[in-house]
């Protein structure tokens, strides 16, 4: 009975908080929001500065944004919605503005804003927006995210390395990535069946976004492989973090799960500075060859592409 408990109580759909920002909204405005919004399951930010606010949506995971589009110079508020929806998993974007031309109109739904509201409006209108919008977003986001874990898939991750290659390229800054495996997976799914493996496939993913920077991307990038970009980030720095990671993953208690089983990982590493190494094909490549080796000399181990 209480094994059965607990697989029913692990099945329930996890409560998700949808992260909003609020850029350039009045005080007056933004606090009837934020009490309309209050109540439900949303973590609400404010941003007036728009460089800052592109960088939190990347970083806070942002769902939608509220922009209000008449605090700001007209290009400048086009500019920032169209690298809004640059962002791989870019949020939903509403706009509020007194600028009713259609000419305008047109552009703002050619940068892909799913909502214009034209002031005045109605508060239940941008209330009713906002849910639409969400809605929307958590439709379209798995086209980028790994339904299980709640990390980027293998798509996103490969847009993302490229975008971090032509930045450090273009820099000539640091960048280094992680392949990361977890060690005899298939004997977990065999011993204790494929529901709790998909639990602890889950539970790492919260152990390794734990040890993480918020600049650092993680994906699953395919059945119990996990691979993380590290920008900025030395080949000394990524084995230190790799096995800070191999350490936590190793010393986290997963007995609700596989009762006294130990569960460990083998970590690839490989550096954007190595010679012959300027493609995304390649790092990922470098990296999975440092990951082999690792798992051929023991497992539960940290190897650097040589």
């Amino acid at each position: 009975m209480a094994q059965k408990a607990l697989a029913q109580n692990m099945r329930k759909k996890k409560s998700v908080s949808h992260h909003i920002l609020l850029v350039g909204l009045k005080t007056t405005l933004s606090k009837v929001v934020q009490n309309g919004l209050q109540e439900d399951d949303f973590i609400l930010h404010e941003e007036f500065d728009l460089t800052k606010a592109l960088k939190a949506i990347a970083r806070l995971d942002i769902s939608l944004v509220v922009l209000d589009q008449d605090t700001y110079i007209t290009e400048e508020s086009l500019e920032f919605s169209k690298r809004c929806t640059s962002v791989i998993s870019h949020p939903s974007v509403i706009l509020l503005t007194e600028n009713t031309s259609i000419d305008h109109l047109r552009l703002l739904f050619q940068h892909k804003v799913h909502d214009c509201l034209i002031k005045p409006f109605k508060m239940s209108e941008l209330f009713d927006s906002i849910k639409r919008g969400l809605e929307y977003r958590q439709t379209h986001i798995y086209g980028v995210k790994d339904a299980l874990t709640g990390l980027y898939n293998r798509y996103a991750f490969k847009e993302i390395l490229r975008q971090e290659i032509e930045r450090a390229q273009r820099y000539d800054r640091h960048l280094s990535l992680l392949m990361i495996d977890i060690d005899h997976f298939k004997r977990v799914n065999d011993m204790f069946g494929h529901l709790i493996g998909d639990h602890i496939l889950e539970e790492l993913s919260r152990v390794i976004q734990s040890a993480f920077r918020k600049t650092d991307t993680i994906a699953r990038f395919g059945g119990e492989e996990f691979s993380i970009i590290l920008p900025e980030t030395t080949v000394g720095h990524a084995t230190l973090l790799a096995e800070r990671i191999r350490k936590k993953i190793e010393g986290h208690d997963y007995s609700r799960f596989i009762k006294k089983e130990r569960l460990t990982v083998s970590i690839g590493i490989s550096n954007y500075h190595t010679p012959g190494r300027k493609s995304d094909i390649t790092l990922i490549h470098s990296a999975d060859q440092a990951l082999y080796t690792a798992k051929k000399e023991g497992r539960n181990k940290v190897v650097l592409s040589r």
